[in-house]
């Protein structure tokens, strides 16, 4: 996965070339007016870019134009490489987002910035106006405990220098952290081994794809969890990817408890999809008109 995330980004800088850096007008459609009748005020629901990379190699600007007309508020985008993200700098990227009136609250960083490029990519979160930057993904020839000990002290690292300009330091799961390595669940050795400031990103279908309960987690990692990757798990024998909604993980009761978690953002994410525009649709109607209602 990894791997194909380097190859989505690296596609879409080609693209991103030619975006064009006009303000554009996004007018309150439907299903913006709708959730503005939630608790008082429009909920800010996050979408998480992997979800549409095809489209955004493609045609990123207007993909998030698409985006912002479904009524998303916050993105996270993927594949900073130290440089550029979608081939985009911080300047062109905030720009579009600005324009559209999409905050860039997170993103995913590749690992090798965090190892070898950290310091020098500040001036690039501070920019954008990135409040996270997360560890997305570790492959699966290093995952010994040797290397997640190594990831532990590299992140607590990053995070003391990402202090200088605001940024939080976050690790994002999968299921593959629950599973023992020589006795240990490498999930909880980030959490016990890693300064205080590093914080994590929970995936949800991940945490319950490797048999654990959402709410259950958040009790032990004491608020360190101020972000949350939403999708939904088919109710198949497969288990598989599914719009938030539409699947089995009892979402009213997972917001009903993210005090226990220190959530304060969340992103929709669909790792497949056959039609990855009509999910995210169908996930933030979800959102907003059964869960969050």
């Amino acid at each position: 996965m990894y791997k194909e995330r380097r190859k989505f980004i690296k596609t879409s800088a080609v693209a991103s070339a030619a975006v064009l850096l006009m303000p554009s007008c996004v007018t309150k459609t439907g299903k913006e007016a709708a959730t503005a009748a939630i608790a008082g005020e429009q909920p800010q629901i996050g979408l998480g870019l992997y979800t549409v990379r095809n489209q955004m190699a493609q045609d990123p600007k207007g993909t998030l134009e698409k985006i912002a007309e479904i009524g998303y508020k916050k993105i996270e985008p993927f594949g900073f490489d130290g440089e550029k993200v979608f081939g985009m700098t911080a300047k062109e990227f905030k720009q579009i987002a600005d324009d559209l009136g999409l905050q860039v609250v997170s993103g995913h960083i590749d690992p090798s910035v965090f190892q070898n490029k950290f310091e020098a990519s500040l001036d690039f979160f501070a920019e954008v106006g990135q409040q996270y930057a997360v560890w997305p993904y570790q492959p699966a020839d290093q995952r010994s405990l040797d290397d997640y000990k190594m990831i532990a002290e590299t992140l607590s690292s990053c995070a003391e220098q990402a202090k200088k300009v605001g940024v939080n330091v976050c690790y994002h799961n999968h299921d593959f952290e629950y599973e023992l390595v020589d006795g240990e669940v490498p999930l909880y050795l980030l959490r016990d081994q890693t300064d205080k400031a590093v914080q994590f990103e929970l995936d949800l279908y991940w945490v319950t794809k490797a048999g654990k309960k959402p709410v259950e987690e958040f009790k032990k990692f004491d608020g360190r969890v101020p972000l949350w990757h939403v999708k939904d798990m088919a109710n198949t024998e497969q288990r598989g990817f599914a719009e938030v909604g539409e699947g089995i993980i009892d979402y009213k009761e997972v917001f009903a408890n993210k005090e226990l978690s220190g959530m304060k953002h969340f992103f929709v994410e669909q790792d497949q999809s056959a039609d990855p525009m009509k999910s995210i649709e169908i996930s933030f109607k979800n959102l907003t008109e059964k869960i969050l209602a």
